[in-house]
């Protein structure tokens, strides 16, 4: 353990407490359902991508959609659609040559957007993009739609753990930097306990025989299997990839 009792109890004492609110809960700033929704996933491994974009529905035939297009999807065998269903738009981020070896980190899957079908034939369906984060692409594949349900209140704020050390990990576009109100990843999920309000503390390893440096307090908003998005409600100093994020919970 590279920081001792007297140290960790010094940090804790250090530490904010205040009293819950809203601010508390998903940050300093106006977040909503839709901001969570569109942060990158991290993935263990290369998404297979069924269904995809495969163009516009229209004589433009240009390759980037926003809000409002409507797009055509290329139809499996026994592939389930029906009108009506939703789903989210996503595509993997960066050269899939680069993408981590199995059991070796996490790569980024980008969520572009969200549609909906509303027709279909055997052969093709059309869909309407009703929310875009960004630009949605030829290509980009539909996956699994999930409304993420953000949580009313955070557990309590108990003393951080610090025998589970968790990572960050890149939040919305790929950034690898976040600052008061921002939404990062962290690997830790469903599979490690974690659930929707639970807390972190975020500190930094100096790397030089020095105890860490506490950074800031985050909450989980959404907890996936593996990883969970969770929202920097207070920083001291920006918050990079690879820091450390220690779950703060009930001796």
């Amino acid at each position: 353990m590279r920081i001792p009792l007297v140290a960790a109890a010094a940090l804790l004492a250090a530490a904010p407490v205040w009293a819950q609110s809203s601010t508390e809960v998903t940050g300093p700033r106006t977040l909503t359902r839709a901001m969570v929704a569109c942060t990158d996933v991290p993935v263990t491994a290369i998404p297979t991508a069924r269904l995809v974009v495969s163009g516009p529905h229209g004589i433009d035939l240009r390759g980037l959609f926003a809000l409002g297009d409507r797009v055509v999807i290329a139809r499996m065998a026994d592939d389930g659609l029906m009108v009506g269903q939703r789903f989210a738009v996503r595509r993997l981020q960066g050269d899939p040559k680069a993408f981590p070896r199995e059991g070796e980190g996490f790569g980024a899957v980008r969520t572009a957007g969200f549609l909906t079908i509303t027709a279909m034939d055997e052969v093709n369906a059309l869909a309407t993009i009703d929310q875009a984060c960004g630009e949605i692409m030829v290509g980009d594949y539909l996956d699994v739609y999930t409304e993420p349900l953000l949580p009313a209140t955070a557990a309590a704020l108990a003393p951080p753990d610090f025998s589970d050390r968790a990572r960050v990990l890149k939040g919305i576009d790929g950034r690898a930097i976040a600052g008061d109100g921002d939404v990062m990843s962290i690997d830790r999920g469903t599979v490690h306990g974690i659930m929707a309000g639970a807390r972190f503390a975020i500190y930094r390893d100096p790397k030089n025989g020095l105890p860490l440096v506490h950074l800031a307090e985050a909450v989980v908003l959404e907890a996936g299997e593996l990883t969970s998005k969770a929202v920097l409600v207070k920083v001291v100093d920006v918050v990079s990839t690879d820091d450390i994020a220690v779950p703060r919970r009930a001796p």
